[in-house]
């Protein structure tokens, strides 16, 4: 069985992801915690990490079994099929989530674009990233090549060797 990306409507990916689970399959949700400040109150609202998507575990076999759940519009695809998700982008994923790392920010200038970059202490160690763009700051930048998707994380310039 194989990670796969699943396009679905707005809003509703953590009500797909427990319909996939009541169906027998496993799906995956990366959620953030944020901080939201209205004019009168303060709130800690969770959110997918990636609006819009949600992975789901399964074979040839199960394959259409997702499209019986309301607001799942279609699987992810690259070349004319579906996209495979790598199991360690999920555990990326995972490891992001876990650690409620904020998700933006700059790039450090001393990176050229197009650079290979690898970072050499922490929780994402031994993890490689190219940069896309640059503005200031220190960040790495995660490619999830399966589906196309930039993830960046924010870790301090002096972990990040280039390659």
């Amino acid at each position: 069985m194989n990670w796969k990306a699943l396009y679905v409507a707005s809003r509703s990916e953590k009500k797909v992801a427990l319909a996939l689970q009541n169906l027998g399959l496993e799906s995956y949700i990366p959620l953030k915690t944020e901080k939201k400040q209205w004019s009168d109150r303060k709130k800690i609202i969770t959110s997918p990490l990636i609006n819009g998507y949600v992975f789901v575990k399964t074979n040839n076999q199960n394959r259409d079994l997702v499209f019986k759940v309301n607001g799942v519009i279609q699987y992810v695809r690259l070349n004319s099929t579906d996209a495979i998700i790598k199991d360690v982008e999920i555990e990326i994923l995972k490891s992001v989530e876990q650690k409620g790392y904020y998700v933006e920010g700059k790039f450090d200038s001393n990176f050229d674009i197009g650079q290979t970059t690898l970072i050499t202490q922490g929780t994402f160690k031994g993890y490689k990233g190219i940069i896309k763009t640059k503005v200031n700051e220190t960040l790495y930048y995660i490619l999830i090549e399966s589906i196309g998707y930039s993830l960046t994380i924010k870790v301090p310039a002096e972990i990040l060797q280039k390659q």
